[in-house]
């Protein structure tokens, strides 16, 4: 066994000492020639795979013009089906019902669309769903179409849609709209392209693969619609579907076994409600993409090949002008072993490389104790200087990640005026973008201090002076003109010479907490009026009830005709008058409790409006409702508010003259929602107007007058506001209300129940 691995031992040692040309040779040769194959494999590889992407990303493309011309002709069918729906002629005679009279109106027009544009459907629905006259086929009509999704949804919604549907003549690319006369919807009308073989022909004319459309009636059956090829096999489009075809996505497949000479696509094609009606099949010949392909593999093939045997011939070259100098570079390396060379080299067989080794190798004696020693230097060092930079680093961070999060605006600015920093919930907040903060001259004394140059230079000079800072508290408009209040507490920078170099400071938004000051305060002063009004409504229900009943007993007991009845006829009168008005006054500080949830703003007034609108109607007086077409959800008691908006109303009607003009307006400002209500009052005068929700005893029992104190707290208690002024010789009632409460940290500051007052 010894004597084995001797042999071996030697027979790699004898392979290790051959020729230095051989040892260059061999390992060169190989691995070109690994190398060579490797780069052809992998070009070849990344070649046919960018092909395969770009084949997807075209027949994708295809999918999608495909879908596209889809809409296109959806949407030209529906402008066309407008236009049409909006004749004045064919409105009167839907409405009238005039089968005939409408079907010799738009024949005509029927036969030069059909002639120009292909157009195959020309159809009028009547209410609730049913076929009115198929001007196409007029002899077919009368038969419930409630199976019509757009047809139905068209009516529902008031609404024109384009879509790709079935009907009775099959799937078609259809524009439905409805038809109003004297703004009553009467009807709706379809004009349809048929969605067939010579659509798809025209396609394939223009984009050359061919176009399959199947009918997709489950997940795993199909029948075919129309194509352009010439023959469709019956499994398809299933041979192409390894799992269930998605809703959303099409199915692309390269070279399939079933077509290895194509590239297909199965996609779905959805109508205008997102459910598949159909299933297409795109087919793309890839012929010459294979051809290419093949020219491509055989032309590396050869180019390697030739590579291979140049590279043979350089090494050959290189390595004969190698070995040559060899004893030059050992004699040369003798002197480079005093100092400058460091590596050790690994001992080898008794060729020139080893000689150049045992040359090299010497050096290291005379370097090894001086390296270690700078060695051991440099890894101190370098310790020290990575913890340092380590602490400097972590510094920073926190220092940024501090002040980048802190619900604060910290900012400094320059002596000259210039910003230097802001954070960013200085931008969040105020909506100024950093770059718009840093780059204006003077920007933090103009929009943040509100003050002319002369002013901040003032300040600055004081700043210079003091050098104390200051804390002041500040109202800021944004970008957009809303108003925030900030507390702003600022300290000054200055150099080892006392000199100002800037101005650090932050600022705290207490917006919320001024609001909620003022409802707090409101909120108890509204408390201890309604606990005075109580007390005091309650002491006085007591003798007046004595004094009405005597009142009562006297007028009773004297005979008619006495003058003494007549006057205790007006006491009774009288009394019973103070008992209405007490009735009222506790009515006004009954206490309450909002239930808050999501209301539209709009529905509410809509119902109150219905609910004056017999009274409206009565005393002839017109409405004028604007309601704007924005979402107008709000956080809300639906019931309180919309009883505070009858209340408003039925004041307002009650007000006006025969032919007077009632407006009711609505619209959104920044994160409140405005309501406007504007009505003709001559005979309010600017005390009534200053004490217009104060309670008013007339004689006459209108609860729309004595409950409006009641209004005014119910919106003060929905967080809005409302103001009433004159404009001329309209009064008009301003009422803001905000998108959702404040939401308070603690519990609620006395809102859940409270009196009136």
């Amino acid at each position: 066994m010894k004597n084995l691995t001797g042999r071996i031992s030697n027979f790699l040692f004898r392979i290790q000492g051959i020729s230095l040309k051989w040892k260059l040779l061999i390992p060169f040769l190989f691995f070109s020639f690994v190398g060579t194959m490797l780069l052809a494999y992998i070009g070849l590889s990344s070649q046919q795979e960018l092909i395969r992407q770009e084949e997807k990303r075209e027949i994708h493309d295809l999918y999608r013009l495909f879908l596209r011309r889809i809409g296109h002709r959806g949407e030209q069918a529906l402008c066309m089906a407008t236009i049409i729906a909006k004749d004045q002629r064919v409105q009167e005679l839907l409405a009238r019902r005039e089968a005939e009279a409408l079907e010799q109106y738009t024949r005509r027009l029927y036969e030069q669309l059909k002639a120009n544009f292909g157009i195959r459907q020309f159809h009028f629905h009547i209410p609730p769903g049913k076929s009115f006259l198929r001007v196409h086929a007029p002899y077919v009509s009368g038969e419930m179409i409630s199976y019509r999704k757009a047809i139905m949804d068209v009516m529902k919604s008031g609404k024109g849609i384009a879509t790709l549907e079935w009907g009775l003549t099959g799937l078609g690319i259809r524009g439905v709209v409805p038809v109003y006369h004297d703004g009553a919807l009467v009807g709706s009308f379809e004009i349809g392209y048929p969605f067939g073989r010579p659509f798809l022909e025209d396609l394939k004319a223009y984009w050359g693969p061919d176009i399959t459309v199947f009918e997709k009636r489950s997940e795993d059956k199909f029948s075919l619609i129309a194509t352009t090829k010439e023959s469709v096999e019956p499994c398809c489009p299933m041979v192409h579907l390894a799992v269930p075809l998605d809703d959303h996505q099409p199915r692309i497949l390269i070279a399939p076994p079933s077509h290895p000479a194509s590239s297909i696509l199965v996609g779905p094609v959805r109508d205008y409600f997102g459910e598949t009606v159909a299933v297409v099949e795109i087919e793309r010949d890839r012929t010459e993409i294979i051809r290419r392909l093949t020219r491509t593999r055989n032309l590396m093939i050869a180019a390697g090949g030739a590579g291979i045997v140049l590279y043979f011939a350089l090494i050959w070259v290189v390595a004969l002008l190698f070995t040559r100098p060899i004893e030059e570079i050992v004699k040369r390396a003798r002197e480079i072993a005093e100092g400058r060379r460091e590596t050790r080299l690994k001992l080898r067989p008794n060729d020139e490389i080893g000689r150049l080794a045992q040359s090299l190798n010497t050096m290291l004696d005379s370097l090894k104790e001086r390296r270690q020693k700078i060695q051991e230097y440099a890894r101190i060092l370098e310790k020290k200087v990575e913890e340092r930079t380590a602490d400097l680093v972590f510094s920073e961070e926190k220092y940024r990640t501090l002040v980048d999060n802190l619900p604060l605006c910290v900012y400094r600015i320059l002596c000259d005026g210039t910003t230097e920093f802001v954070n960013p919930y200085f931008t969040d907040k105020l909506g100024y973008t950093a770059e718009e903060v840093v780059s204006e001259k003077g920007f933090w004394e103009k929009r943040i201090w509100g003050c002319e140059r002369e002013e901040a230079a003032k300040m600055w000079e004081n700043l210079r002076r003091n050098g104390k800072g200051f804390r002041v508290e500040r109202v800021v408009e944004d970008k957009e003109g809303r108003s925030y209040t900030f507390i702003d507490h600022a300290i000054p920078a200055k150099d080892d010479e006392g000199n100002l170099k800037w101005l650090d400071g932050i600022m705290m938004d207490i917006t919320m907490l001024k609001r909620l000051q003022e409802m707090a305060l409101r909120t108890e002063e509204i408390k201890v009026l309604g606990d005075i009004s109580a007390r005091f409504a309650h002491e006085m229900r007591n003798p007046l009830a004595t004094a009405g009943g005597f009142a009562r007993r006297l007028r009773d007991s004297l005979p008619e005709g006495d003058r003494h009845r007549e006057f205790a006829e007006i006491i009774v009168e009288e009394v019973s008058r103070l008992e209405y008005i007490l009735r009222v006054i506790l009515s006004s500080i009954e206490p309450f409790t909002l239930s808050m949830s999501e209301a539209d703003l709009n529905q509410i007034l809509h119902t109150s409006l219905q609910t004056v609108h017999e009274e409206i109607t009565a005393r002839g007086i017109h409405l004028k409702e604007s309601l704007t077409a924005s979402p107008s959800r709000i956080q809300a008691d639906a019931g309180m508010l919309e009883k505070a908006f009858d209340n408003i109303l039925k004041y307002a009607v009650l007000s006006m003259r025969k032919g007077d003009v009632l407006s009711v307006s609505t619209r959104t400002e920044h994160e409140s929602l405005l309501t406007v209500i504007r009505y003709p009052a001559e005979a309010l005068a600017k005390d009534d107007l200053e004490q217009f929700f104060f309670p008013r005893f007339t004689g006459k029992k209108e609860a729309g007058v004595h409950e409006l104190p009641q209004t005014k707290i119910i919106i003060h208690r929905h967080g809005g506001k409302i103001d009433v002024f004159r404009d001329q010789e309209d009064v008009v009632l301003k009422i803001e209300l905000p998108r959702s409460l404040p939401v308070y940290r603690g519990g609620s500051p006395r809102m859940a129940e409270e009196p009136l007052a």
